[in-house]
C-alpha cells in the first residue's frame, strides 16, 4: 500500500511540473488586422451612393477639437506631455495627466483625438457606457461613407467590425466606437475627421474618384515612429489594464529591447510567429538575454494602422486578453517595427529588474 502511495504522490507531482512547464511562458497565435491596408477597391461612381445621413454633432467634449487649431487645444488643455510622429504624416499630442487622451495634429489643426479614460467627457458617449445602450440610441449602419469634394469612400463594416468597433457618422466627424466585446462596454473612443479616416483605412473600403496617398515615412523618421508606438502600445495596454481594476506594469528596458528584436526579425525575415528561425521561443530568448521570470506571456500582431488599434485587437481575442490582463504579470516590453507589433510580459520577483526610462535612440 506504501508504494502505491508513494506511485501517486510521485504522478501528481510529475504532473504538477508538466503543468508548471506548460503554462509558465504563454505564447498565443500571431494576431492580424482583419483589414489588408491598401486594398482599397476602386468602383465606378454610379455604383457608389452616399447612404448615411451625418447626425448632428456634438457641442462639447473632446470631439469638439477636432477641426479646432492648436491654440484652442493649448488654451484648453495646456502644453502636451510630449509630441510624436505618427506613419500618416500628422503629429500625436499625448495628454497624460489629469485627463488621459491623444490629439492628431496635422499642421495646426487637430484631426482626431482619442481617449480611454473614465473621466473624458466622450459625448454623445462614456468609457464604460453598456453598449447595449449605444446600440439602442445610435444608428450603426454597416455601410458608412465619406464625401471629400467629388471623391465618395464606402467603408464596408463586417459583423465583428459592428461589434467591437462600430463607426459612427456625424456631420464633418466620424467616431470610433472600441467596445470591449466580452464585458459588453465601451473601452475607448476615437473621434476622427473625414480625410484622417480615408487615410487610415481602418475598415475594408470601396471608392470612387481619386484614393487619397500619403508619403511614408524616411527610414529615419520610421525609427521614431516605432518608438512612439512602442510607448503608445505601453500606455495603452496599462490604461486597459488600469480599466479592469489591475495593478500597472513596469516598463523593463531589456525587455523591451527583447520585444523590439523580435518584431524586427518578423519584419526582416518575413515570417510572422511567435517562433522565430534563428532566436527560438520566447522562453529560449528569454533565457539568452538572463531575463529571470517566473512566468512571461507574449502576444504579436501585424498590420493594424496604429498603437490604439493594435491593443484594442488584442483586447478582443480571446487568448491575447489573457496575456494582456494577466493579474500575475509585473513588467512589461513593448517593441515595434513598421507593421510589427510585439508585447512582452513577465512577472519577476528579482530585484535586478528595475523600470527605467524609454531609450530613444
Amino acid at each position: 500500500m506504501k508504494v502505491i502511495w508513494k506511485i501517486a504522490l510521485l504522478f501528481v507531482i510529475l504532473l504538477g511540473l508538466f503543468y508548471l512547464m506548460d503554462t509558465r511562458v504563454k505564447e498565443n497565435k500571431p494576431l492580424e488586422s482583419p483589414v489588408k491596408h491598401g486594398t482599397a477597391i476602386p468602383v465606378p461612381e454610379k455604383d457608389l451612393n452616399s447612404q448615411v445621413v451625418g447626425t448632428e454633432r456634438p457641442d462639447q467634449g473632446l470631439s469638439v477639437l477636432v477641426g479646432q487649431s492648436t491654440a484652442t487645444l493649448l488654451k484648453k488643455y495646456g502644453d502636451p506631455d510630449r509630441i510624436e510622429p505618427s506613419a500618416y504624416g500628422y503629429d500625436w499630442w499625448i495628454y497624460g495627466n489629469e485627463l488621459h487622451f491623444m490629439a492628431g495634429v496635422s499642421g495646426d489643426l487637430v484631426n482626431q483625438v482619442f481617449s480611454s479614460d473614465h473621466l473624458a467627457n466622450v459625448l454623445p458617449f462614456s468609457i464604460g457606457q453598456d453598449v447595449n445602450e449605444v446600440y439602442r440610441s445610435t444608428i450603426i449602419e454597416s455601410e458608412v461613407d465619406v464625401q471629400l469634394g467629388s471623391n465618395l469612400y464606402m467603408f464596408s463594416l463586417k459583423s465583428e467590425d459592428i461589434a467591437n468597433r462600430a463607426l459612427v457618422k456625424f456631420m464633418g466627424l466620424y467616431a470610433q466606437i472600441y467596445v470591449d466585446e466580452e464585458d459588453g462596454i465601451i473601452e475607448g473612443i476615437r473621434f476622427i475627421d473625414p480625410e484622417t479616416l480615408v487615410i487610415h483605412q481602418p475598415y475594408d473600403m470601396e471608392y470612387s474618384g481619386e484614393m487619397i496617398r500619403v508619403q511614408p515615412p524616411s527610414a529615419a523618421m520610421q525609427i521614431e515612429v516605432d518608438r512612439a508606438m512602442e510607448r503608445q502600445v505601453f500606455e495603452l495596454t496599462n490604461e486597459y489594464r488600469k480599466n479592469h481594476g489591475l495593478t500597472e506594469l513596469k516598463n523593463d528596458y531589456w525587455l523591451g529591447i527583447l520585444a523590439r528584436e523580435h518584431s524586427k526579425d518578423m519584419a526582416l525575415e518575413n515570417y510572422f510567429s511567435n517562433e522565430s528561425p534563428s532566436t527560438g521561443t520566447l522562453g529560449d530568448r528569454l533565457k539568452s538575454s538572463d531575463i529571470s521570470h517566473r512566468k512571461a506571456g507574449e502576444n504579436i500582431a501585424f498590420n493594424y494602422v496604429d498603437a490604439i488599434e493594435a491593443v484594442h485587437g488584442w483586447l478582443n481575442s480571446s487568448a491575447h486578453r489573457q496575456v494582456l490582463l494577466g493579474e500575475d504579470f509585473t513588467h512589461l516590453g513593448t517593441g515595434v517595427y513598421g507593421k510589427y507589433y510585439t508585447q512582452d510580459f513577465i512577472q519577476t520577483d528579482s530585484k535586478k529588474i528595475e523600470s527605467l526610462n524609454w531609450n530613444v535612440e
